[in-house]
């Protein structure tokens, strides 16, 4: 058992000794230069894959920039309590064809002017500070969904990590089978040749080194098909050999309780959180379309500075002229074709949606978290019963090796009682990395998962 943990590490999960590259010399040119590429591959930590994933995913980027636009959309709608002011100038210049034949130097009129206005909303019942709410509500929405997006790369990318493990383990133990096999067939040819062996056991001996031929071919393209996975989930575009450390400190014991933490976690789960805020925007849209049955009162003042000078007629005066206007409007709906009427009930029906899109959210949830400690329970018993099957397979294999040296029993039984036990290590393994991944997507699943859970 310590020897097999020794494999676990970075180097070892991906390169064997010296004697076993031997060994593998018969396996076909493409296996020898996957054995190649996957030792030269890249080591890579579970805290830099997520951490990687987190600077590379688009998805990410993409709310980044959802929750920038809605920060300045709070800003558009708040606009609505401040006056506008304006200005604007204009020079105009005008002649009269008739006056420059009929007066020579007939100069119609130039004309300038300055103007100057200022508007501000005196009254509007509420009608932007609805705006302003529902604009503050789609920010906390779009964090919220940010945070579940940033939880699903986390979840994506360790689950992909285990998975690339559990496929590093499964390579190793296929190439050590191939090794064994390669080694007792030679033995039982050499038995036979002496006259001490039996040609059964050199056909089958040659049965099961075509059979982890085979296998590790199988287990090789599992484990380029996790590397693609794993570079897939951090986010990279092009191809690249991973290699995946066992996370120091990772626990298996975690006890899950579904219906304690469904009370404790799910109301602050992101997703709900997003369709409460959902919620609330489309009841300010509701208050916001209402308000426009109300009336609005604006004030408004401008300032005219204006100048015309005619030539023609030199008594008129030139000199600038200005002037200045204060007043107000009131805005009253009368009849708009029904239009506000349909949007009431437009924002009342988005309101009623919403609602209803919540609750179903909070029904899936429930019982995604209830499969999801269903799996945990299941990854737990099986990682129990590899446990047994490890121990049973071990005292099998010392039994058969006992016997094998006395000479009661044959070398194939041998080498079926080492392969055996390997494949008992890798289950417990594997089963390891399931029961990890199964906590991933629990913690997932209850909204809880973030990079600070990395172990």
């Amino acid at each position: 058992m310590k020897y097999w943990r020794l494999l676990v590490g970075c180097v070892t999960a991906v390169s064997l000794a010296t004697g076993t590259a031997s060994a593998l010399a018969d396996v076909s040119g493409e296996s020898s230069m996957d054995a190649d590429g996957a030792a030269n591959g890249r080591p890579i930590s579970l805290q830099d894959s997520i951490r990687e994933a987190l600077q590379r995913r688009p998805s990410l980027k993409a709310f980044s920039d959802q929750v920038v636009a809605s920060k300045e959309r709070v800003g558009e709608s708040k606009a609505g309590y401040f006056p506008n002011l304006s200005a604007s100038w204009a020079d105009t210049y005008g002649n009269s064809i008739f006056g420059y034949f009929l007066f020579p130097g007939y100069q119609f009129a130039n004309y300038n002017l300055l103007t100057v206005g200022l508007t501000q909303t005196i009254l509007d019942f509420g009608r932007v500070h609805s705006q302003v709410q529902q604009s503050h509500h789609q920010l906390r929405s779009v964090q919220a969904q940010n945070q579940r997006t940033v939880q699903g790369v986390v979840r994506d990318v360790e689950v992909a990590y285990f998975d690339l493990l559990k496929a590093q383990h499964r390579v190793l133990s296929a190439r050590q089978s191939l090794v064994d096999a390669s080694s007792h067939l030679d033995e039982a040819r050499a038995r036979l040749a002496a006259g001490v062996g039996l040609r059964l056991d050199v056909t089958q001996a040659k049965v099961n080194y075509e059979s982890a031929r085979l296998a590790l071919i199988h287990e090789m393209t599992g484990l380029r098909k996790s590397q693609v996975d794993l570079g897939r989930a951090i986010g990279f575009r092009h191809k690249e050999p991973f290699v995946a450390c066992d996370p120091s400190g990772e626990t298996v014991h975690v006890e899950v309780n579904p219906e304690g933490d469904i009370s404790k976690y799910l109301p602050s789960h992101p997703e709900l959180l997003a369709d409460s805020e959902t919620v609330r925007t489309r009841k300010a849209s509701l208050d916001s379309a209402k308000e426009q049955n109300y009336p609005s009162i604006t004030g408004s003042a401008q300032y005219y500075l204006a100048q015309i000078s005619l030539e023609f007629f030199p008594g008129i005066p030139t000199t600038p002229f200005s002037t200045v206007t204060v007043g107000g409007a009131l805005n009253v709906p009368i009849f708009e074709g029904g239009l506000i009427t349909h949007q009431i009930h437009e924002a009342r029906a988005n309101l009623q949606q919403s609602m209803h899109q919540k609750d179903d959210d909070e029904v899936r949830l429930i019982a995604s978290v209830r499969d999801a400690a269903e799996d945990v329970r299941e990854a737990r018993e099986r990682l129990r019963e590899t446990k047994t099957a490890l121990e049973n397979a071990e005292e099998n294999e010392r039994l058969i090796e006992e016997a094998y040296r006395i000479g009661t029993a044959h070398s194939v039984d041998a080498v079926d009682a080492q392969t055996a036990l390997r494949r008992a290590r890798v289950d417990v393994d594997s089963a390891r990395f399931d029961l990890l991944s199964a906590l991933v997507q629990y913690r997932y699943a209850l909204g809880t998962l973030s990079p600070a859970d990395i172990p």
